[in-house]
């Protein structure tokens, strides 16, 4: 029994009214919050379908622990939604193509997928739970492929996006052969002194890298983000 069935099991006399209230609670934070997600640039006819992958990832988390089982949902918003969102106006364009690494819970390619239908996104995550998730999340963005293990070979991505995913030059070393044939990379990433011990590293491995650091600034949190572009 999850820790909300169990709240509501509890009281049974209560459970309506508390139920309700929380079912209540939830779509009124994510109102609160739209104003800030269109600024960052999302495509207001898609918030819809945003809500729908919020809900499910809302609910599957309790169960497959997708992101932290302690977090609440005005968590998963600002932490989570709003910080995938940060870098969207820097997103490249004309891009066919993406793969994700790491994927997850879905953060950030399935908001990705959602804000750009036209591109076909690839999902790589290992644990067969977490791919479960993400199937089910092609009913929402169609345009997902779901995957395990990252291939050799990424054959037609024009992009490579991950969030909180490897250290860069593992990044880079689990995809050698495309970053070889000129690879692009959409990584976020959190503080600069972290992400300048990563690439001291990946620099040693590779030594024609180039790296352009973007700072984020989050309108919700007090947090240190940052976009790197490979």
């Amino acid at each position: 029994m999850t820790k909300e069935a169990l709240f509501f099991a509890v009281s049974p006399l209560k459970s309506l009214a508390s139920r309700e209230k929380f079912d209540y609670v939830r779509p009124m934070y994510f109102q609160e919050r739209t104003s800030l997600i269109l600024e960052l640039g999302f495509n207001e006819a898609a918030l819809p379908k945003l809500k729908s992958y919020i809900d499910l990832l809302w609910s599957a988390n309790e169960e497959l622990n997708l992101i932290s089982r302690k977090m609440t949902f005005e968590e998963l918003i600002d932490n989570h939604i709003i910080d995938s969102l940060l870098p969207l106006k820097s997103f490249p364009a004309n891009i066919k193509a993406a793969a994700d690494f790491g994927s997850g819970g879905g953060l950030p390619a399935v908001i990705y997928a959602i804000q750009f239908p036209h591109i076909k996104y690839h999902l790589y995550e290992k644990s067969p739970k977490k791919q479960e998730f993400l199937t089910r999340c092609k009913a929402i963005a169609p345009n997902l492929e779901i995957h395990g293990e990252i291939p050799k070979e990424l054959k037609g991505i024009d992009l490579v996006t991950a969030r909180g995913f490897k250290p860069i030059d593992v990044i880079l070393d689990v995809s050698r052969d495309y970053y070889k044939n000129g690879g692009k990379y959409f990584l976020l990433k959190a503080r600069k002194e972290k992400i300048d011990e990563e690439l001291v590293l990946a620099t040693k491995k590779f030594k024609d890298l180039k790296v352009k650091v973007e700072p984020l600034k989050s309108p919700v949190l007090d947090v240190e983000r940052h976009l790197v572009l490979i």
